[in-house]
């Protein structure tokens, strides 16, 4: 699922038979689509040198359409219809059976923008990410000669994170293997964490039925995490329905207990997370083996500045990636543009970047004539006979864009690719306009846009036959994790989904509450809230020896009020959980270990259940939480803070209270 990992397995495979890279079939789904619509793409109707789209590019058509169609776009932002439309190609849900189940106004709309936005990427020979896995499936459901020679081609099938497929992956393995029936897929349904974005558990869970007489392999034994952390996530996935079923055990030495830090507010579990980092870092733990996860990237932030307080180096994977820098886009819009002069969302970023004097009302003015021509933006400015509407200095200076492209272009016939980035750089002016920038700002920039260059010679080097196209193809794929580097010094901050597929010593899971993690969405939701569960054992598994788990008694994306324990520490078995609950730190930040009090505990005493921050039910009252607590057994007082009734003071054996899950 990533071009790293199609990397490591294409060594793995060469150091195992001594075949050669090029001999090898080993990419992602999307690069292999990818592949077969450079080859075959003509049968569909697509030039061979179509644009690949990235989220970006895709978000920038949408929001073109939603002004050209007059929509709202603060009503319906980009973001959402562009989510909507994405979860319909993902179903193989084209734009006429779109617009006959759209009942409501707001999906009418969408159904609109769908229809344009089609139209939009055909006229610019373009491909979103979604488009390329669909695209793939219909050529080979509809060309029986292509689908037969790749049938025959391709006798052996293996896939890996066969729980992460969607439904157009799921149907290219089937038309894929149909022929011979050899399918090899290795897959856990305990780590099936993207529903959000199309992947179906389905697929995985019914696999015997797709492929009757197909040998199951259970691999139950766990290599990495210690026996408690592995009993306490195998206990907590049990609590799914959704399961193959397997026993799991490991042999790896017993460990220490899992922690749970209890604290007052989200700025004070920062600090607490940050101060157990810096003992763990003085007990020769290496930065480079901590990771902070968490469900939401806004979690980062009080965690980045508790850190930098400490001057404890961190890195985050998942912040604006390599290729979504502004002067690397700029870089691949110019390249893209030289490679596809239709692609006008790419020229609408670069026609007036470095400035050349063509403002929004100039553009507006150009898209309506090239929508009335049927003609791209670069096509258009390229007539200049056709330009008597523009007033004449507009029209010398989108004269003088147009033969800057129409040299790049030609040089970049005879250039090799890392030649031509360079010349790019220089004779667009974006090289000057960097260096004209703050030193600071300036120096990283260049930095980048001359490690842009140097990938660019290197592949060229590595793929001898590759061009343009294919250089923005790959690179259009690319994951965060493409980009992670496992050796730095550094404490690694990064979301739960993007921690799958890694492991460190010691993992701290953050912002454990209801409505966080699980997320808000997923609570009245059976298959959502498995989801998440899912999502939580992948990150408990992380951890190889340590796993630190915390949620805060206030948060401030809540308005700072009460918030509530996560259901999935109810699901931790007790005695594999050591549990700390601080007071509020004080305004130097300072830690001190004497604010720790321990968490009450006692077999005998049946409102045990009762600790600091359960969820608990009232019959009068409803839902609620425990703030607070003293004395045992018959006389046990607590204080309850109820979603609506506020703050109750009550003595346990007549409140008749019980554990919400």
């Amino acid at each position: 699922f990533t071009n790293k990992a199609a990397g490591e397995m294409k060594a793995r495979i060469e150091r195992l038979t001594d075949m050669s890279k090029s001999r090898m079939q080993v990419s992602t789904f999307h690069s292999f689509a990818a592949l077969l619509l450079r080859f075959y793409g003509e049968r569909l109707g697509l030039p061979n040198n179509y644009t690949i789209y990235d989220q970006d590019d895709a978000l920038s058509e949408i929001k073109s359409c939603l002004s050209e169609l007059k929509i709202d776009s603060k009503k319906l932002t980009a973001a959402s219809v562009l989510d909507r439309i994405s979860d319909a190609k993902t179903e193989m849900v084209g734009v006429d059976a779109f617009a006959a189940t759209a009942y409501s106004a707001d999906y009418k709309k969408i159904a609109q923008v769908y229809e344009l936005y089609e139209r939009k990427l055909k006229a610019a020979g373009a491909l979103d990410f979604d488009d390329l896995l669909v695209c793939a499936v219909k050529l080979l459901q509809k060309d029986a000669e292509i689908r037969t020679r790749l049938q025959q081609k391709y006798r052996y099938l293996l896939i890996d994170e066969y729980q992460d497929t969607n439904k157009p992956q799921y149907l290219m393995a089937k038309i894929l293997s149909a022929a011979n029936q050899n399918i090899f897929a290795v897959g856990d349904e305990d780590q099936s964490i993207y529903g959000w974005r199309g992947a179906n558990i389905q697929n995985i869970l019914n696999f015997e039925h797709d492929f009757p007489n197909c040998k199951i392999i259970r691999l139950e034994q766990n290599y990495r995490s210690t026996q408690t952390i592995h009993k306490a996530a195998s206990t907590v996935v049990s609590n799914n329905s959704m399961r193959k079923g397997k026993t799991l055990f490991s042999i790896g030495e017993k460990g220490e207990p899992l922690v749970l830090l209890i604290t007052e507010n989200d700025d004070d579990e920062a600090e607490r997370v940050a101060t157990r980092i810096e003992e763990q870092i003085r007990a020769n733990v290496p930065r480079s083996e901590i990771a902070v996860l968490y469900r939401t990237n806004a979690q980062s932030r009080t965690l980045e500045e508790s850190l930098k307080r400490r001057f404890v180096p961190y890195k985050i994977v998942g912040g604006i990636r390599f290729y979504q820098r502004k002067e690397i886009k700029d870089m691949l819009a110019y390249l893209k543009l030289i490679e596809n002069p239709k692609d006008d969302v790419s020229f609408r970023r670069i026609i007036n970047y470095p400035k050349r004097g063509i403002g929004d009302a100039t553009l507006s003015q150009l898209e309506s004539k090239a929508n009335e021509l049927g003609c791209s933006l670069l096509e258009l400015i390229s007539r200049s006979g056709q330009l008597d509407f523009l007033a004449s200095g507009a029209v010398a200076k989108l004269a003088k864009f147009a033969q800057l492209l129409d040299y790049l272009t030609k040089m970049a016939a005879t250039l090799p690719l890392g030649q031509l980035m360079q010349l790019v750089a220089n004779k667009t002016g974006l090289t000057a306009d960097l260096k004209a920038l703050d030193p600071t700002e300036s120096e990283m920039r260049l930095e980048n846009v001359e490690e842009l260059i140097a990938s660019g010679a290197e592949y060229a080097l590595e793929n001898v036959e590759a061009g343009v196209a294919t250089f923005l193809q790959d690179i259009s794929l690319y994951t965060d994790l493409d980009n992670y580097d496992r050796q730095s010094d550094a404490v690694t901050l990064m979301t739960l989904h993007g921690a799958k597929g890694l492991e460190f010593e010691s993992v701290f899971i953050t912002g454990l509450e209801d409505g966080l993690f699980p997320i808000s969405r997923s609570l009245d939701d059976t298959a959502k809230l498995e989801e998440e569960r899912r999502l939580f054992y992948v990150g408990m598994t992380r951890a190889k020896s340590r796993l630190t788990l915390s949620y805060a008694l206030h948060r401030a994306r809540f308005g700072n009020k009460q918030t509530f324990r996560s259901r999935f520490l109810d699901e931790i078995p007790d005695e594999v959980l050591d549990t700390m609950r601080y007071t509020l730190i004080d305004a130097r930040g300072n830690v001190n270990s004497s604010f720790v009090l321990p968490e009450y505990h006692d077999d005998d005493d049946p409102y045990a259940f009762l600790r600091i921050g359960t969820a608990v039910y009232h019959p009068r009252w409803g839902e609620g939480a425990v703030t607070n607590r003293n004395g045992s057994g018959e006389n046990t007082e607590v204080e309850v803070r109820f979603h609506f009734a506020g703050t109750k003071k009550l003595i346990a054996r007549y409140a008749k209270l019980r554990p919400l899950h």
